[in-house]
C-alpha cells in the first residue's frame, strides 16, 4: 500500500478542478517550450499532493485508499502539485509549494525527497505574506528579470484567504498566469440578509475585494426589486443569498481592471444541492501572452 497522507477537502468537482488546472499546465509548458522563460509553477494551498474528495476532514494521518481490508476501494486523487511536477513535455524549471499547515508542509517535503533532481521550494509560511514578498522579490533571488520569467499561481483556499492586494502583486509582474478557486458561497454567508455584514466580517470582504466594493452588491440587489426600501421583507433572499451570480461578477471586473485579459466566464462548481461552492476563475497578466493564454484556459473552462 503506498504510504501518504491526503488533504481531506474538496467533493465531486475537485477531479474537474485538478484536470482543467493539469491541462492548462501542459498546453501552456508546451506553448513556451521554445521560448527562453525560465518557467516556475506556484501553488500557494498546496495541501499534500493527494487529495480525498469523499473527506470533509484535515488530514489523514494514515493512508486513504480504503478504510479496513473489507472495505472497497476509496479514491484519493493526484494533487496539484504532483500533476504539475508530472508535465513532462516541457516540464517548469521550478517550483513553489506553500503550505502554513505544519502536517501538511512535511507531507511536502517528503514528497519533495521523491525528486532529487528537481527544483522544488517549500515554504510554510503565510501565502499572502509570501506571494507579495515573492512576487515583488524575484529580481534579487534569483538574479533574473521578470521580462525573462514566466510562471503560472495557483490560488486554491478552502475560504477567503486570498487577499486582494496578494492578486493584485501578482498582476503587477505583468509575468504570471493566475488560477483562483473563487470561494462564492463563503462569501454569501458572510452577507447578511437583511443588514451590511458586522465590523469583523466586512473587514474581511475589504481584504478579498481590495476596497468597498462589495456594499455595491447591496445597492445592485436591492434597486432590482423596485421597491424603496433597500431591504423588502418579501425579498430577502433572492437579494443576498442566492445572488451568487453578483458576487463573483464583482470580483470578475476587479481581476479585469488588474490583468491584461481575463476568461470572460468561470467555471462553477456546486454542492449536492446545486448550491455554487466556488467558481473557478483564470487571469493572464502578460499583455503578449494574454490573448493565447485566455484562449487555451476558456476552451478548458467550457469543456469540463
Amino acid at each position: 500500500m503506498t504510504d501518504f497522507s491526503a488533504n481531506q477537502f474538496g467533493g465531486s468537482w475537485t477531479e474537474e478542478k485538478l484536470e482543467i488546472l493539469e491541462g492548462y499546465l501542459k498546453a501552456y509548458t508546451t506553448a513556451l517550450k521554445n521560448q527562453n522563460f525560465r518557467l516556475t509553477y506556484v501553488d500557494a494551498f498546496a495541501g499534500t499532493g493527494y487529495v480525498d474528495p469523499e473527506s470533509q476532514g484535515v488530514l489523514a494521518s494514515q493512508p486513504t485508499w480504503w478504510d479496513d481490508m473489507d472495505s472497497p476501494a476509496r479514491e484519493v486523487l493526484v494533487g496539484s502539485t504532483r500533476r504539475a511536477i508530472a508535465v513532462d513535455d516541457k516540464p517548469f524549471d521550478s517550483f513553489v509549494f506553500v503550505e502554513q499547515n505544519p502536517d501538511y508542509a512535511r507531507e511536502l517535503r517528503r514528497m519533495k525527497a521523491e525528486y532529487p533532481d528537481r527544483e522544488i521550494a517549500i515554504e510554510q509560511a503565510d501565502a499572502n505574506a509570501f506571494l507579495r514578498m515573492w512576487c515583488q522579490q524575484q529580481n534579487r533571488t534569483f538574479g533574473v528579470p521578470w521580462s525573462r520569467r514566466r510562471a503560472v499561481v495557483f490560488l486554491d483556499p478552502f475560504a477567503t484567504q486570498v487577499e486582494w492586494q496578494t492578486v493584485e502583486a501578482i498582476a503587477e509582474t505583468e509575468s504570471i498566469d493566475l488560477w483562483i478557486l473563487f470561494p462564492v458561497s463563503a462569501l454569501a454567508r458572510i452577507l447578511p440578509l437583511n443588514r451590511q455584514p458586522n465590523e469583523s466580517y466586512a473587514l474581511r470582504l475589504d481584504r478579498v475585494y481590495g476596497g468597498s466594493e462589495w456594499r455595491n452588491l447591496y445597492q445592485t440587489r436591492a434597486s432590482r426589486t423596485g421597491q424603496a426600501s433597500l431591504f423588502p421583507e418579501d425579498d430577502q433572499c433572492s437579494l443576498i443569498r442566492d445572488d451568487y451570480q453578483a458576487i463573483a461578477d464583482l470580483y470578475l471586473e476587479k481581476l479585469r481592471g488588474a490583468f491584461a485579459q481575463v476568461a470572460p466566464q468561470p467555471k462553477w462548481f456546486y454542492n449536492s444541492k446545486q448550491t455554487p461552492l466556488f467558481a473557478f476563475m483564470f487571469a493572464a497578466a502578460n499583455p503578449a501572452g494574454a490573448p493565447i493564454a485566455v484562449s487555451i484556459a476558456n476552451h478548458l473552462l467550457n469543456r469540463w
